[in-house]
């Protein structure tokens, strides 16, 4: 057993409580100071997608959601710019939670103090958090940055704020919605709302302003202001018809923001106290999850081998910006799908200035598939690619390991839907048919399923990382690599 408060954690949410989990077991002494209970403090209602699952699983916390019997979550109804209203359910039988952060830290909390981390309800300043003993610190404290405001950097990412004003709302009688469920979504000309299930025939039911251009701006109130918004849907003002709000509304800092640093001696800052993404991205609590996750391994490497402290810790700074980057970069491209009216200023402020978006490699993924498919005889050969020693995450380390740099991927990729692609790029030349292939690739690197080996294998002949062997080098996603 290593000494005592080997590590400290500020907060209590989602990246706290992910970290904390690994860290303890993995033998360290943890301590977990989280904020101390107020029952007049805002709850937020949060969806957990079912990718949650295997990181909660990594961290040892599954179980314990599970066993919870949380509110499911199958899908999202959508009504968004000008198309079809679309009714998405998770695919197969997958589900996720809809939970508020109370609710979810009530399942956590317990889980973590029964493995052996030690809970204590305190908050502190940055000064006293720094003066604690400890061998690391790590900042989870959200929007607060207990260490973030002081060590990290922070700054907005766009000139526009956006905030969110929720309140939960009564019905007498069953929403009218395709699945109780779901998560609603809806964009309007000035903004866009949702809503997800809470306790018994309640709702939350949220809008997303700019306090510039909507009524916040007259200094109306969020009372106010939140009314006038919902009359301003069609679907929503539908579904709260004849319903009546018994709790809110509340406003809250919706934000984004990115840190300019993200780990230094002896500390790191994470999730939401690190970035935040518009919550349209739907991925907050995945990130703030896997940001716990990551830290921790981080933690761990640099206590286990101070030899590869600054490996981990700069593989740590990098993966948190690029996890921002392309929340952000899928943020701008659904808010450019999602404006009703081209004049509208919130929208023409959060969509993508140019229309661009980032090129679409399914087609030529699928067609690489149906090619594959149809190939009598498999004659792949190596193609345009460079492999480089980068960081990556093997088991709770951080180690140099070999990566396939690409234009694609220029901090380098080694695995595509769990198949390790330096096997497969070195085993393909070898099949004369995809049976023999799989045989191969699962005897030499172990078990894989068809679908994710043939996804692989698709988008390595897409990518020109393997080319059909009468083929020239021609690729138009990786020509950085030539």
């Amino acid at each position: 057993m290593t000494s005592p408060d080997d590590v400290v954690i500020f907060g209590g949410g989602p990246s706290a409580c992910a970290a904390a989990m690994l860290l303890r077991r993995l033998g360290y002494a943890v301590v977990m100071l989280a904020r101390p209970h107020d029952p007049g403090r805002p709850d937020l209602s949060v969806s957990l997608t079912p990718s949650c699952r295997k990181v909660l699983a990594v961290v040892g916390l599954l179980d314990a959601v599970v066993a919870a019997e949380l509110p499911p979550s199958r899908g999202n109804t959508v009504w968004w710019g000008n198309a079809a209203p679309r009714f998405e359910p998770f695919g197969g039988e997958e589900q996720g939670w809809q939970v508020s952060l109370r609710q979810l830290e009530a399942v956590l909390h317990p889980a973590l103090q029964e493995a052996g981390v030690r809970l204590r309800r305190r908050a502190v300043t940055s000064e006293e958090g720094m003066a604690l003993p400890a061998r690391f610190r790590l900042d989870g404290t959200g929007r607060t940055g207990v260490l973030a405001r002081r060590l990290a950097g922070r700054r907005l990412t766009a000139p526009h704020r956006t905030v969110a004003l929720s309140a939960v709302w009564e019905a007498d009688r069953p929403w009218a919605v395709p699945d109780a469920s779901h998560t609603v979504i809806e964009g309007y000309r000035d903004g866009w709302a949702w809503s997800v299930p809470a306790a018994g025939h309640r709702r939350v039911v949220a809008v997303m302003v700019d306090p510039s251009t909507s009524d916040l701006s007259r200094g109306d109130g969020a009372l106010a202001t939140y009314r006038r918004e919902l009359d301003k849907t069609r679907e929503l003002r539908g579904l709260i018809s004849g319903a009546r709000v018994v709790q809110g509304p509340t406003g809250w800092d919706a934000s984004e923001y990115c840190s300019s640093r993200y780990a230094g001696p002896e500390w790191l800052v994470m999730g939401d106290a690190a970035t935040f993404v518009d919550p349209l991205s739907s991925s907050g609590v995945k990130k703030a999850l896997t940001s716990g996750w990551l830290a921790a391994v981080t933690v761990h490497t640099s206590l286990l081998d101070p030899g590869r402290a600054a490996l981990a810790q700069g593989f740590f700074a990098a993966r948190e910006q690029e996890m921002f980057d392309q929340l952000q970069r899928l943020t701008r491209q659904f808010l450019t799908e999602g404006n009703p009216d081209a004049g509208g200023a919130f929208w023409r402020d959060r969509s993508t200035s140019d229309g661009h978006r980032p090129p679409d490699e399914r087609a030529d993924v699928e067609a690489a598939w149906h090619r594959l498919r149809r190939a009598d005889r498999l004659a792949l050969v190596p193609g345009a690619m460079t492999w480089s020693e980068r960081p990556a995450v093997r088991g709770s380390e951080i180690v140099p390991e070999w990566r396939l740099i690409s234009a694609a991927h220029p901090s380098g990729v080694r695995y595509l839907q769990d198949v390790d692609l330096r096997g497969l790029v070195e085993i393909a030349p070898q099949c004369h048919d995809i049976p023999g292939l799989h045989s191969a690739y699962c005897r030499q690197a172990g078990p894989v399923g068809w679908p994710a080996l043939l996804t692989a294998l698709s988008t390595a002949v897409a990518r020109g990382w393997l080319r059909w062997a009468d083929e020239p080098v021609v690729n138009v996603h990786d020509t950085a690599t030539r």
